[in-house]
């Protein structure tokens, strides 16, 4: 299949060379050409403005992925949607949030273009090896491009989610989870420190062994392990940054009684007025999958 593709950066770059292993063109754009360069180099056909991108997909049928910041998505619909025909798919697989995707289908979808909506999960190695995926809006548009989401995704890692909206409305539960998860990896290995001295206990080896076999063993108790190890681990300050989905999580507990996720974005956000090793271990987990920036000791 040949596929428009929009943001190239860490999950964005890395979907694209997914889909290049898989045998399908990609017609990339990003905004800064010399990372759209660099994407040429490794198999993509470049282009440098949204008008030559739509110019080299097929006459009839395009799809076009969008792999933005949720800020600057209805931006990027309003530059692309005029290029489009009745009959092409438009996908959103970011991070926005649900009610949008809602708005934004109906926006394209009276222009006569298909709208997906499209939570996507497995950070930034997944997104090269084998990603995870929760789409939303029309089922038939969803069989027509299901090929690509079957070749991106893991076995099994993909689904229809139901109607417009519900992709990323799925997605941003998922998120409530890994919120409540990673809050309890972080307490748990904070009180496994706070007592290692009187029992002797060799922290390291605590991470392996809960990495290997437990039942709370997990990608992102092993990410915690590796993330630990790293010489970077030591210029964390301990103060969790505000990311994307934090808003998402706020409308989340006032719509679904959740609450670990109350109580998790509560400690995320005691970080910032305090830092603490909790913080650290989060911070490292949220690095260690999708590369999200942390706060350096020194700069808060």
């Amino acid at each position: 299949m040949k596929i428009g593709f929009i943001g190239l950066g860490r999950m964005g770059g890395n979907m694209v060379l997914n889909l290049i292993d898989h045998g399908h063109k990609v017609v990339v754009y990003n905004r800064t050409s010399s990372v759209t360069r660099g994407f040429v180099r490794k198999g993509a056909v470049g282009s440098y403005s949204y008008s030559e991108m739509v110019g080299k997909l097929p006459s009839k049928g395009k799809v076009v992925w969008m792999m933005v910041t949720a800020s600057v998505v209805d931006r990027v619909i309003d530059d692309v949607l005029p290029l489009l025909n009745r009959g092409d798919v438009l996908i959103d697989g970011g991070n926005s949030y649900f009610k949008e995707s809602v708005r934004r289908a109906k926006k394209v979808e009276g222009k006569g273009i298909s709208y997906l909506d499209v939570g996507t999960s497995g950070g930034v190695d997944g997104a090269r090896h084998g990603a995870c995926m929760m789409i939303g809006g029309n089922r038939k548009v969803f069989r027509d491009v299901e090929k690509l989401f079957r070749d991106m995704c893991v076995k099994d890692g993909y689904g229809y989610m139901g109607k417009s909206g519900s992709g990323h409305f799925v997605k941003m539960v998922h998120n409530g989870i890994e919120y409540g998860m990673m809050s309890a990896i972080g307490e748990g290995l904070e009180a496994v420190r706070k007592f290692s001295k009187g029992f002797g206990t060799d922290l390291k080896e605590v991470r392996k062994v809960y990495s290997h076999g437990s039942i709370i063993e997990g990608r992102l108790m092993g990410w915690a392990d590796k993330g630990i190890q790293r010489p970077y681990y030591r210029k964390i300050s301990g103060k969790v940054p505000r990311g994307e989905t934090e808003g998402e999580m706020e409308n989340l507990i006032g719509m679904a009684d959740m609450p670990v996720l109350k109580t998790a974005v509560r400690e995320r956000k005691k970080t910032r007025k305090k830092a603490s090793e909790f913080g650290k271990i989060i911070s490292v987990m949220r690095n260690e999958f999708g590369g999200h920036k942390f706060s350096g000791k020194g700069k808060n």
